[in-house]
């Protein structure tokens, strides 16, 4: 059985964190740690998980590429070896895991929010941070600006990594973020450059790269709103399996992406935003270290998260 935060009965070490300064709170196993204005690491029980990165960096046109958009990146904890994608390699906007949309239209503009031209994603500042001994969140306020103007939305995203219960896992994740509009908008664009994404490390072995859906014979390019879509990837001689976990509750129709060799992944929707108005997201993101597991597996997964 997985963790679920309802289920919440150790204290709480809280705290929030305010524009520029950095942090280091510690719980039973879990530990955040932040190299300002770079990132803040994920520990568990002395291992790294992950590091959110964090810094944007406007000061060169390289630096600036390198920063334009803040995601997770995951890490192997045996080995502390990447297992998602930073700046550079094949498609050097596909991130980690990261949330953009190709075309953001507001009005006669239009803004694109996936491959970063003219705008960028800046975190502002972790508005909460928690630890326990069962997991570890944090919320990152995120301005997406463009071309150097007032934000046309913001963002309050909140990751929250949970100690697996099974131990064929490595890392649990959930995302919840919370898109205001600034302006009236609407998200657009299409599955292959827009939506909630993972991105496997630039040294995937594409030939042994497989996905896996729900029911036999579905297919991502014309069947919508699946539960969860799984991949299969390979890093030097580690293979991994990484279950993208759609909630109920977001928007309809979702469309999948999830075909490309090279392992990015995703789901993907439109969506119109009048000015103010609060559109809340949720997904899931499970690591299993080796080859796909069973759709029963997979689908039990789902159903524990879904309806704790």
């Amino acid at each position: 059985m997985l963790f679920h935060p309802h289920g919440v009965s150790a204290r709480w070490a809280a705290l929030v964190i305010g524009l520029g300064l950095s942090l280091s709170i510690k719980g039973s196993g879990f530990e955040l740690s932040e190299t300002p204005s770079e990132h803040l690491s994920i520990h568990w029980g002395g291992k790294i998980l992950g590091q959110y990165q964090l810094a944007y960096d406007s000061s060169s046109k390289e630096r600036l590429h390198d920063t334009y958009k803040p995601f997770l990146q995951l890490l192997d904890p045996d080995t502390g070896q990447a297992i998602t994608k930073g700046a550079g390699g094949q498609f050097t906007h596909h991130r980690g895991i990261f949330l953009g949309w190709n075309k953001v239209q507001t009005g006669k503009s239009s803004y694109d929010f996936w491959h970063m031209v003219r705008c960028a994603q800046i975190h502002q500042s972790f508005t909460q941070t928690e630890v326990s001994a069962e997991q570890a969140s944090f919320q990152s306020r995120i301005h997406w600006v463009p071309d150097n103007q007032k934000p046309v939305l913001t963002e309050e995203r909140t990751m929250t990594f949970h100690r697996p219960q099974n131990t064929d896992m490595s890392h649990v994740i959930d995302v919840h973020t919370e898109l205001t509009a600034r302006v009236d908008l609407e998200l657009d664009g299409d599955p292959e450059h827009a939506g909630f994404q993972f991105r496997p490390a630039n040294e995937v072995q594409a030939k042994e790269t497989r996905y896996l859906f729900p029911k036999e014979g579905q297919n991502p390019r014309k069947d919508k709103d699946l539960p969860w879509v799984a991949e299969q990837f390979t890093l030097q001689d580690q293979s991994y399996t990484v279950l993208h976990l759609n909630h109920p509750s977001n928007p309809s129709p979702t469309q999948y992406s999830a075909y490309r060799d090279y392992g990015r992944f995703g789901a993907f929707f439109r969506h119109s935003l009048e000015k103010d108005r609060t559109l809340g997201l949720n997904y899931r993101i499970v690591i299993l270290p080796g080859p796909l597991r069973e759709r029963e597996r997979l689908q039990a997964i789902y159903e524990e998260w879904v309806h704790p």
